[in-house]
């Protein structure tokens, strides 16, 4: 029986599984062309006064400067709205009304890339450019103009202006106007496909080496039932918080209220020692799942899933599943909560992933289904992928959005100290926002690494490219404003793509990227079995990886196989090369699911154990599985 901790089919191929989406998987697992297009004048006056950012009630906030420009003005800008396509004059109509200069406005009848209608208002830029207004303004009220420029990845650039010395000053923003529009960024790639072979190293990488790796101790929560922690994270205060799933309502869950059907979730906080500070649960008459959960810079805690219940502690609002956010004290007491609006009409939207900010908020990613709530306005077809920026109270700042025709989903995020955000996206999509991957099996499903700003733009887009699957990321943001990631892999040839070559079934990697997106070093983890990389961390010396294993090969060669399969903790070094192994390997199925730093340099673990000897001599599982989390002190030489 496997557990994984994020699967890009989620709910849909898995009612009831237990790892990140499911609850358990028995099995395994822009110039206006004139001459071009022959447009009917619509007398439209224009409305200077638009509405302001909204999503939902909350405003974003201005973008920083694009430096990515590209060096020439197109001379067209995409029309489509297919109505004014069909016109047979070329005919611009003038309106009668003035803008805010004074001057004539023109309808051109024009649509550009965001859903905006675009408008001429008789001044020109620097360059001698026509300027066109949106009829939108920005969270000042600011009007919003458009050069028919776009950027490097495709997207629309606007500016604000102001009159001087009767000359129109133009200041970019990547402000966006109106949520409803959908303007999401264009994921590009530099190249077709990403290879390892060349790769421009780490600066100035350690020399240091992890070794003599020793578990303090190993704890057990949990009652009869099937029980699991699927993540962790450290605390300020030396401590960790495990998150988990639940079955029971004996044991550690005694007092779970009986009214409460199929499976609940809990957050429990223990200290450095190991000892249980507190826990809270949440429950309803149907699933509940938390699939990530962070800490923030106030010491407060953030917890996020989704949610299937219609009763009890977190109720959807779409017909299948909504996403959630909760947020508790230090101390485990509850200060709020928030549920994606939806309505019945729409199916849902998981939150899988969620990474804290140095402006004391946090980002949250995962899927959406729903065309309502949030995500009125965006395409029908497929699974949108998501990111929201949330401020601590809850107030939300920005969204992007990125689409194809199928299954996208973001799995996982990190931020910098510096505030720029790292993101794998999962998909099966090649067009939309996903244009240039290229897939050998329709099923295949390939992950996009992304780095965007601290307001939601994106930097650049690489992707994780091979004929086979991607998925199960784990990701970690580095001193140097890089990232380290990792997940798990298949392929249909013996090596393709970013993937060079394959042990076995199932293989993990963990590549290592500069703030650029280059590749510093990339390396498989596993051997002639199944093997998955499912966490990891930033350490003094390298990286802490973990993870689950069949294998006895390669990484894992000389290291007894227990029952089923076994958890996993590797030790990397900068340049990736393994300098400590710790297999745990009980007689039943075991895993280890996730890993945090804590403040002393040590590392805890969590997971999940069916065994109750070995490496879980103590355990109560047997028949059942149960809760785990260990925590390893190593000496860096």
């Amino acid at each position: 029986m496997y557990f994984f901790k994020t699967n890009v089919n989620s709910y849909d191929r898995a009612l009831k599984k237990v790892i990140k989406y499911d609850i358990i998987n028995i099995n395994s697992k822009g110039g206006i062309n004139m001459n071009k297009y022959k447009i009917i004048a619509l007398l439209l006056i224009l409305a200077l006064s638009v509405c302001s950012l909204a999503a939902c009630g909350n405003s974003a906030t201005p973008g920083e400067k694009n430096d990515k420009l590209i060096s020439e003005t197109p001379d067209d800008l995409d029309i489509v709205d297919d109505e004014l396509k069909k016109g047979a004059e070329e005919v611009t109509a003038i309106t009668g009304a003035t803008d805010i200069n004074g001057k004539v406005t023109d309808s051109t009848g024009i649509i550009d890339k965001a859903g905006h209608r675009i408008y001429s208002t008789g001044l020109k830029d620097s360059y001698s450019k026509t300027i066109y207004t949106t009829g939108k303004k920005d969270s000042k009220g600011n009007i919003l103009y458009t050069k028919n420029e776009v950027d490097t990845f495709g997207d629309m650039i606007y500016y604000t202006g102001k009159i001087k010395d009767g000359k129109l000053e133009l200041e970019q923003t990547n402000e966006t106007p109106d949520y409803s529009s959908n303007k999401t960024p264009t994921t590009k790639v530099s190249s077709a496909k990403i290879t390892t072979s060349t790769t421009v190293g780490v600066d100035k990488p350690s020399k240091k080496k992890i070794e003599d790796v020793k578990c303090e101790y190993t704890k057990y929560f949990g009652g009869t039932g099937l029980d699991a922690f699927r993540d962790i994270i450290g605390c300020k205060d030396g401590g960790f918080i495990a998150a988990g799933i639940s079955a029971s309502k004996d044991g550690d869950y005694k007092g779970v209220s009986g009214e409460w059907d199929g499976q609940h979730t809990s957050l429990v906080k223990y200290s450095a020692d190991g000892k249980v500070q507190w826990k809270y649960i949440i429950g309803g008459d149907d699933s509940i799942n938390i699939n990530d959960v962070i800490e923030l810079k106030d010491g407060t805690v953030v917890a996020a899933g989704y949610t299937s219940a219609t009763s009890g502690d977190v109720v959807k609002t779409a017909s299948i599943n909504s996403a959630f956010v909760i947020r508790l004290k230090a101390d485990g007491t509850f200060m709020w909560k928030y549920v994606f609006p939806s309505d019945s009409s729409s199916t849902g939207e998981y939150i899988s992933s969620l990474a804290a900010t140095p402006d004391g908020g946090f980002v949250a990613g995962g899927k959406a289904i729903s065309e309502s709530g949030f995500f009125t306005g965006t395409q029908k077809g497929g699974t949108k992928a998501f990111i929201f920026k949330f401020d601590k109270n809850g107030n939300i700042k920005w969204r992007k959005v990125l689409q194809g025709s199928k299954s996208n989903n973001i799995s996982a995020l990190a931020v910098t100290s510096d505030g720029d955000i790292y993101a794998t996206c999962v998909t099966m999509s090649s067009d939309e926002d996903f244009s240039g991957i290229r897939f050998n099996k329709i099923q295949a499903a390939n992950t996009v690494l992304l780095k965007l700003n601290k307001k939601g733009n994106l930097d650049w887009a690489e992707y994780l490219q091979g004929s086979g699957l991607s998925e199960y990321n784990a990701l970690a943001a580095t001193d140097d404003g890089g990232c380290v990631v990792g997940g798990t892999f298949t392929i249909y040839k013996r090596a393709d793509g970013i993937y060079t070559m394959n042990y076995g079934k199932r293989d993990g990697y963990v590549l290592r990227y500069n703030s650029k997106g280059q590749v510093c070093w990339s390396r498989l983890i596993g051997g002639a079995d199944n093997d998955s990389v499912m966490g990891i961390v930033c350490v003094e010396g390298g990286y802490a990886v973990v993870g689950q294993s069949k294998s006895a090969t390669e990484d894992f060669q000389g290291y007894k196989v227990g029952g089923g399969e076994d958890g996993y903790i590797l030790y990397l070094n900068d340049e990736g090369k393994t300098t400590s192994t710790i297999r745990l390997n009980g007689e039943q199925d075991d895993s280890v699911m996730d890993v945090a730093v804590l403040g002393d340099g040590s590392v805890a673990i969590a997971g999940w154990t069916k065994s109750n000897e070995q490496a879980f001599n103590g355990s109560k599982a047997n028949k059942q599985y149960m809760g785990y989390v260990s925590r390893y002190t190593a000496t860096v030489k």
